[in-house]
């Protein structure tokens, strides 16, 4: 039959000439002779069909969320040739393609992913159920016909694409005849599985290296050379990564880690200082809806809305694109950084509980980055769209964490006597900081680049703090090679190293030209390294205090015991690539140790004390002429934002032997500090000694935070999956004045919007009911936060069960 000329169906065909699938007769056996091979088929001869599309392509979503990233061409497909129904009944072609979504997706480990159900999209659009599989693994089809298929007769082609121009050479093109060969070009595989009636039943393995995201399949049949027909199926088939899989790179045998790296959409981010360790609950959400669609979109945006077949198929680059896309410093990501304390623009970043509304957030803006996050909502977003591309990843919290700015594997603080007699920092001559806390994320792969010593677990970073490779992102840095200092692998592994082991040193500047080194400590950076204990369950513990049923201490894997022999020749191989030497930067100041005592467990507007022991360390006498004792609230990123009080102490004699304490106190009101209080509470402690007999001057700072209430939720017992019902919230104000400018966000439940509450009296018990609604029957969890212009950052949870 004959075919007006009409557009190649250029998304399939776009990369070259479409070859026949048709049966040739028997190749020659005469070995040397040359094969026939089949003649092309003209681009008229292409008619397409199928049911409609629902779904917006992908690419019309990436126009859709980021127009000034997207590329010239039209979003709309170029139209193709329609096959008429009487033209399809003369010949053999596909009546459906089933592609056994509940069956497949059970094997494969995704029945959770929320596209795999029929659903409604935002804009109420019914969408059908998708198939979502992991690369490595086959999952099967049944391709039924209008006819008995007969192989000595007919042709068929399954043909895979994804991206706008697919093309064999960029490996987002793929042709696969089961009948012919079992494995394609490029790894990927199709058997037939059995052959009944007018049914096929075929087994398709994508290659265990092919390129993640949303991919089309199209089914050709031919029954002669002018009749070629194209069955176009309208549901996107969704690729992930295979941790299960062996030859995956992110293969990882453990299936209790699996379930929770991968599968877990529920956790905790531990934050706080190292010694008042807190956890803050987090909703990874990486199954819900919409979310593994922005994910293969960030991918896509990141490479200029295409698909990069090298870059989408290797988990390395993955894990490196994820880390430069969340963040929006210099390609308009997802996530606006702000440490600034000034928040009018958008949220607080203690408004975030979890990471799908960031998602949502980021797709109603149309593209447009959101408003604010610091480094455990970059954590908890690289940790679900990890989790939902396949790749095993846990977010990590480094307690005394480094910001190295010059890479001299050294934090430098460089100080002036003030007024009183104190030191102040000279804040344009200290570039480096020592966090309290900062998270970052650790994914699991091979690393076939490194060598296998380095495979595991690798280090990366989305918070935007350092350039790496022109842009800001940071890692993949195997983890095995920042505990032995090798900091000459990719990627960024001397800016981690420098995170976790960095010396800390104060210097006193005297003059222009004389400064004296006041203060060096190798151990004080990179304390009790956290995260989540990998028992697959969400966490259940109380967030303020108590984490540490849930909380793994992994600071052996980043480095040895402090003081080590081992510890010091991982730090002499890492200041190979420092820029100084570290060995002639020890403090030679033996005479005193100055400590300052712990008193934890402090609830915001109570009365603390500050607890500073002085110890001689020489058998001559030593007197304190001047100890000064500051106190001052501070970001958790070092950054000193008031000063609250201070007490000076004088003339302290040390006359007795070697060892001899002394142990000064100074009681700190609660309504002196509160007026000073920002996000989180908390606040160090400066001690400054001056010692009379040889003028040299000792500095000890500490930091610690004052306990946030926690608020407490209620559900009732007969709460039903879809039913509307109340949820009541509940903490104690410990502050002596009422709270302002409240609202409540919650997470977990179908209503987005943030709750304006009245204001909450001092002193007093604050319970409010909301009425929600939660679309999920089993296990479940809501999690929610408080904010007020006086105390923020009040947060809270609840585990529990809904019936159907």
């Amino acid at each position: 039959m004959g075919h007006a000329k009409v557009k190649m169906y250029t998304r399939l065909y776009r990369g070259g000439t479409f070859i026949s699938p048709i049966p040739l007769e028997d190749p020659p056996s005469d070995p040397v002779a040359p094969t026939r091979t089949a003649e092309p088929v003209a681009s008229g001869s292409i008619a397409t069909y199928g049911p409609p599309r629902v779904k917006e392509r992908p690419w019309a979503r990436d126009k859709r969320l980021g127009t000034r990233n997207a590329g010239d061409e039209s979003d709309e497909d170029e139209e193709d040739k329609k096959a008429s129904e009487e033209e399809l009944a003369k010949d053999l072609h596909v009546v459906s393609v089933d592609v056994k979504i509940t069956e497949n997706c059970e094997k494969h480990r995704t029945s959770q992913y929320s596209c795999t159900k029929a659903r409604k999209n935002q804009d109420g659009v019914s969408l059908p159920p998708e198939l979502v599989v992991r690369r490595g693994q086959p999952f099967r089809i049944t391709v039924k016909f209008n006819q008995p298929f007969l192989k000595e007769k007919h042709g068929m082609q399954i043909i895979f694409i994804t991206g706008k121009n697919p093309r064999p050479s960029d490996f987002t093109l793929v042709q696969l005849e089961p009948f012919k060969s079992v494995e394609a070009e490029h790894g990927w595989k199709s058997q037939v599985n059995e052959t009944k009636g007018d049914s096929l039943t075929l087994d398709i393995t994508p290659s265990s290296s092919c390129v993640i995201g949303e991919w089309s399949l199209s089914v050709t049949t031919v029954f002669s050379s002018s009749s070629l027909f194209c069955f176009l199926f309208p549901d996107d088939i969704n690729i992930l990564l295979n941790p299960w899989c062996k030859d995956d790179i992110v293969y990882l045998e453990n299936e209790n880690l699996l379930n929770e790296y991968v599968l877990n959409d529920r956790g905790v981010i531990f934050a706080g200082n190292y010694r008042q360790i807190g956890g803050r609950p987090w909703n990874f959400g990486q199954f819900e809806e919409g979310v593994l669609e922005i994910c293969f979109h960030l991918l896509r945006r990141s490479h200029g809305n295409t698909v990069n077949g090298a870059k989408m198929s290797d988990p390395i680059q993955i894990s490196r694109t994820i880390t430069k896309i969340l963040n929006c410093q210099d390609d308009d990501g997802v996530l606006v950084g702000n440490w600034s304390g000034d928040y009018s623009d958008g949220k607080k970043p203690t408004h975030w509980t979890g990471s799908a509304k960031i998602l949502r957030q980021y797709e109603k803006n149309k593209g447009d980055p959101v408003c604010f996050g610091q480094c455990w909502v970059f954590s908890g977003l690289v940790t679900t769209v990890c989790r939902a591309l396949g790749m095993p990843a846990r977010s990590v919290t480094n307690f005394s964490s480094a910001h190295d700015t010059d890479c001299s594997l050294t934090i430098d603080t460089v100080m002036c006597k003030n007024e009183k007699g104190g030191l102040d920092k000279i804040p344009e001559l200290c570039y480096d900081s020592v966090w309290n806390f900062h998270v970052w994320n650790e994914v699991w792969m091979a690393r076939g680049d490194l060598g296998t010593s380095y495979h595991g677990w690798q280090a990366i970073d989305a918070t935007p703090q350092e350039l790496s490779g022109g842009t800001y992102c940071c890692g993949p840095a195997s983890v095995a090679a920042i505990k032995r200092g090798d900091c000459s692998v990719n990627y960024d592994t001397a800016f981690v190293f420098s995170e976790v082991n960095a010396d800390k040193i104060v210097w006193c500047r005297l003059k222009e030209d004389k400064w004296q080194m006041l203060y060096s400590d190798t151990d004080d950076v990179g304390r009790c390294i956290s995260t989540k204990v990998a028992d697959g369950k969400a966490f259940s513990e109380t967030l303020s205090v108590g984490s540490e049923k849930f909380r793994e201490d992994i600071t052996d894997s980043y480095k040895c015991k402090e003081g080590t022999l081992e510890e010091r020749m991982a730090v002499m191989q890492a200041s190979k690539s420092a820029k100084v030497d570290r060995d002639n930067l020890k403090t030679q100041l033996k005479d005193l140790r100055i400590s300052i005592l712990d008193e934890d467990g402090i609830m915001v507007g109570e009365n603390f004390t500050v607890k500073t022991e002085v110890t001689k360390l020489c058998e001559q006498k030593r007197t304190v002429s001047k100890l000064i004792v500051e106190v001052y609230t501070k970001r958790y990123t070092g950054d000193i934002v008031s000063h609250v009080t201070s007490h000076t102490f004088t003339d302290i004699a040390l006359d007795g032997k070697k060892g001899e304490k002394q142990v000064l106190t100074h009681e700190v009101k609660g309504e002196t500090y509160v007026p000073h209080l920002v996000e989180q509470c908390a606040m160090e402690v400066r001690v400054t000694a001056l010692i009379k007999e040889n003028g040299v001057i000792y500095i000890k700072s500490d930091e610690f935070r004052l306990r946030r209430p926690d608020l407490s939720f209620e559900v009732p017992k007969n709460a039903k999956n879809g039913v509307p019902f109340d949820l009541t919230v509940s903490f104690k104000n410990t502050l002596p004045h009422p709270l302002t400018k409240c609202s409540l966000d919650l997470d977990g439940v179908v209503e987005d919007d943030e709750v304006k509450l009245s204001d909450v009296p001092a002193n007093s018990e604050w319970k409010h009911t909301v009425k929600v609604t939660v679309n999920k029957s089993g296990q479940h969890q809501i999690s929610g936060s408080f904010d007020s212009a006086e105390l923020t950052d009040i947060s809270g949870y609840i585990n529990f069960t809904l019936k159907d």
